[in-house]
Order: structure tokens, then C-alpha cells, then sequence
């Protein structure tokens, strides 16, 4: 009966995909991430963007991953803070790596779609970095390991900075603060 076990944990085992490269850690700095999609070819990210604050994700190569030559990435990076995504980068370290980039799409959706009723009804930005819904014409980013070795550590650095707020929303603003002031020197002068 061991016998049999052990025949199966070995076949079992010969039949696993290697890993994709693994994630050491991440700095969601109060955001949301969810890897669950990530393949053993594929990094796939899911992030929901509370604040403004910068991410960064540290991964660490073994040889399968050096031996495929580098692997594919793609995200879906959601803004549900309300803020807005006026700009992004997307930066590497640690290693030399190399990245081409692919497709890039941004849409906006209703926030209704999404589960919490504290974002319900809110417009939510996202943008598709590679092809995260295996879409026809699209591509997704490639990071290549050429010259690197087994252990060596990359790091993925995300940084937002919000939506500048459009000429309409200004004026509502300022109108707004003006009615204090004049509700304040109502009260003052009473």
C-alpha cells in the first residue's frame, strides 16, 4: 500500500507545472491584491486601489524561471477610492531585467459592479495592463530573465497620483466654500 502511495506522489509530482516566479512580498500600503490568477507562465494581478499610496511587489526567480526565459505579466489595477487615476508608472528594480510591454486599456465602470455598498453607484477606473480576459489583438507585458541566475530578486513598483479634478467640479467647489463663508458671516453678524 506505500508503495502505491509513493508511485502516485511521484507521478503527481513530475505531473505539476513549475511555479511561476514567486511572490516574496508585496507593500499594498492599505490596498487590495488578489494573485489567486497567477499561472506557471503568468503573473496575473488584481488590485484595488483604496488610496494613493505607492505598491511593491518583490519576486524571487528559480531555475525553472530562468530556464523559461522570463515570463508574462498582465494586471487589472481598479481605482475604487473615488480619487481617480490622473497618472501611473510602473517601474522595476533589483535585477536588470528586461520588459516589453504590451497592450495597455483603460475603461471606466460603474462601481454597482463591485461587491461593498461603500463604493456602490461610484465610478471606478481600471486599466488592463497585457490581457487579463484572454481578449483577441491583445498581448500581454513580458519580463525577461537574460543574464540572471537562480535566488536573484526583481521588484514591480506601482506609483498613482490622482485625477486632477475638471473645471466643473472646481467651480462646485468654490461655490460650495463661498456658502459657508457667507452662512459664517451670517452667524457673526447676528
Amino acid at each position: 500500500m506505500n508503495k502505491v502511495l509513493l508511485a502516485l506522489c511521484a507521478a503527481f509530482s513530475i505531473a505539476l507545472p513549475a511555479h511561476a516566479v514567486t511572490l516574496e512580498s508585496a507593500t499594498l500600503n492599505g490596498n487590495l491584491l488578489d494573485a489567486s490568477f497567477s499561472t506557471p507562465s503568468l503573473i496575473a494581478l488584481d488590485i484595488s486601489l483604496l488610496n494613493n499610496d505607492p505598491l511593491s511587489f518583490s519576486f524571487v526567480l528559480d531555475a525553472d524561471d530562468i530556464t523559461a526565459g522570463g515570463v508574462d505579466v498582465n494586471a487589472i489595477l481598479r481605482d475604487v477610492s473615488g480619487f481617480g487615476i490622473g497618472s501611473f508608472t510602473l517601474t522595476t528594480g533589483g535585477a536588470l531585467i528586461s520588459v516589453v510591454t504590451g497592450s495597455l486599456l483603460a475603461t471606466t465602470v460603474k462601481g454597482d459592479l463591485l461587491s461593498s455598498d461603500y463604493f456602490a453607484g461610484a465610478p471606478v477606473v481600471e486599466f488592463y495592463f497585457g490581457n487579463p480576459f484572454f481578449e483577441d489583438g491583445l498581448v500581454d507585458w513580458r519580463i525577461g530573465f537574460s543574464g540572471l541566475s537562480a535566488g536573484d530578486r526583481f521588484t514591480l513598483d506601482l506609483a498613482t497620483t490622482p485625477a486632477v479634478p475638471e473645471p466643473r467640479e472646481w467651480m462646485l467647489m468654490l461655490a460650495g466654500i463661498g456658502l459657508i463663508g457667507v452662512s459664517a458671516a451670517r452667524k457673526l453678524g447676528r
